[in-house]
């Protein structure tokens, strides 16, 4: 048989032992999914992707775009993604058969003692020889029960793993942006409000001094405004603080040096009462915590089937051809053609239960993640539920608190009123001052926490990513094949 006809059955072995592996079936939790939210607050449409576009800020947008751009934490989790990308690929090389090409030469002396040879006599007879090979050598596994094929299925799914972590790596970054920097607008209208305050009080005490001069005021009230005064400084301070490390936040994320110089809104923006939210289905495919959950349960079910197939036999084949002559220009000459052909087959007889054993292992470890993702899903209907409830308890409070102060606001004017009159008392109007700017502090600080859970509502029903998104474009997840039924 010449060389030729080996390197033809190596090409069409793995055709002949074509088997059909699948990858296994996707399972979902067992969990009662309802057809809608229960929060009346959700908006019927679909979950907005740039979901930090409604605030109608160009500067959020342009800092997002940055930190996503700049972050070191997102570039280490796509340098992990290549690798387990690169992994991926290596694990279906097994699949096709391996060739080697092989050059060798060899000079040798030999010499021939003991045996009388005429015209040798004293010598010893010896003769030199040089040997020449090229060989092409092919190994190949026959994949009859999957298991090379599980391997790539696997590493597809783990890589899949990874490109998910990836998408809400990114969705985290551009929520936790969002909210540093809606922070540092409530910091700065919180600075604003503090000075008003001050000044409020200087107005009053220089007030008070005119009626003290005049002999209507005596010194304690003089004291007790002074009191405020220095307070009111003290809390200046504090808020100037606040806006300072909340800046130097934001300059982090946005991965700047942190100098503290960003200029910041001097305003929070408005948002509508209500967010498309989708059906509660539709977040088991929308969320990449959820989908990378999903992509583990697949990776420790395809575990299980690599571990069946441990249990049955391993079939492969070795085959090498070539030429071996002492010429170097008779390596291509069939005439000096050398080949050999190897078969193997291995099948596991007793191992102590130990394969079996490992079968069990992978199907407890498959459980277990299978319950872990039910746990996740379960965490993020509450999340989005939550959200939703949430809002429409922090819009009850702030609209309370809003008319509070234009109660307290009437009262004040009435109690200042009065005190001018002579018919009132100082601590009254100095209450009534501090319930009000109290009251508008109180305001901006649920305006915040109003903004926050909203970014939060919309990280919980996965805004922010598009599975369906080209690669490489904003909120897409790399796709990663781990084909299913697949012929080799």
């Amino acid at each position: 048989m010449r060389f030729a006809h080996f390197l033809l059955l190596a090409m069409v072995l793995p055709g002949a032992a074509c088997v059909r592996t699948a990858a296994p079936p996707e399972r979902q939790p067992s969990l009662p999914i309802p057809e809608a939210w229960n929060s009346a607050t959700a908006a019927e449409g679909t979950v907005d992707v740039h979901w930090w576009k409604q605030f109608q800020d160009p500067q959020l947008d342009a800092l997002i775009e940055e930190a996503l751009r700049n972050s070191f934490q997102l570039r280490a989790i796509s340098a992990r993604l290549e690798t387990a990308l690169i992994e991926a690929e290596i694990a279906g090389a097994g699949r096709i058969p391996s060739v080697g090409l092989s050059l060798n030469g060899r000079r040798q002396r030999q010499n021939f003692i003991g045996f009388p040879i005429p015209g040798f006599e004293g010598r010893v007879p010896r003769a030199t020889f040089t040997n020449l090979g090229a060989s092409l050598d092919i190994n190949w596994e026959a994949d009859l029960w999957g298991r090379i094929r599980s391997g790539e299925i696997l590493a597809g799914a783990l890589a899949s793993v990874h490109a998910a972590d990836l998408a809400a790596a990114r969705h985290s970054l551009a929520g936790q942006t969002a909210k540093a920097w809606f922070a540092c607008s409530e910091a700065e209208l919180q600075l604003a409000l503090a000075r008003e305050v001050v000044s409020s009080y200087e107005a009053t005490s220089k007030w008070l001094r005119n009626r003290f001069e005049a002999g209507f005021a005596p010194a304690l009230e003089i004291s007790l405004v002074e009191a405020d005064i220095s307070a009111a400084e003290s809390a200046v301070h504090l808020r100037r603080e606040a806006l300072d490390r909340s800046i130097r936040q934001v300059e982090l994320l946005a991965g700047r040096y942190p100098r503290g110089e960003l200029r910041i809104r001097e305003s929070l923006p408005k948002i509508s009462s209500g967010v498309p939210a989708g059906v509660p289905s539709q977040l088991l495919t929308r969320r990449p915590d959820l989908i990378a959950a999903q992509r583990r349960l697949l990776a420790s079910d395809v575990g299980m089937v690599q571990a069946q197939t441990a249990l049955h036999p391993r079939l492969s084949l070795t085959t090498a051809g070539g030429s071996s002559t002492k010429g170097l220009l008779n390596l291509l000459n069939w005439d000096y053609t050398v080949w050999s052909l190897l078969g193997n087959i291995v099948q596991p007889i007793f191992q102590g239960g130990r394969l079996k054993r490992q079968v069990d292992i992978a199907q407890g470890r498959s459980q277990e993640i299978l319950e872990t993702y039910a746990g996740a899903v379960l965490q993020a209907f509450g999340e989005v539920e939550t959200a939703l409830s949430v809002e429409s308890f922090l819009r009850d409070r702030l609209l309370e608190l809003e008319e509070s102060v234009v109660e307290a606001e009437t009262a004040r004017e009435q109690a200042r009123f009065r005190y001018r009159q002579g018919l009132g008392d100082l601590l009254v109007v100095l209450q009534t001052d501090r319930r009000i700017l109290n009251s508008r502090s109180q305001i901006l600080t649920l305006q915040r926490l109003l903004l926050e859970n909203r970014i939060d509502l919309h990280l919980a029903l996965g805004g922010g990513f598009d599975p369906g998104a080209p690669p490489g474009a904003p909120g897409a997840l790399l796709p990663v094949s781990i084909a299913g039924e697949t012929g080799h």
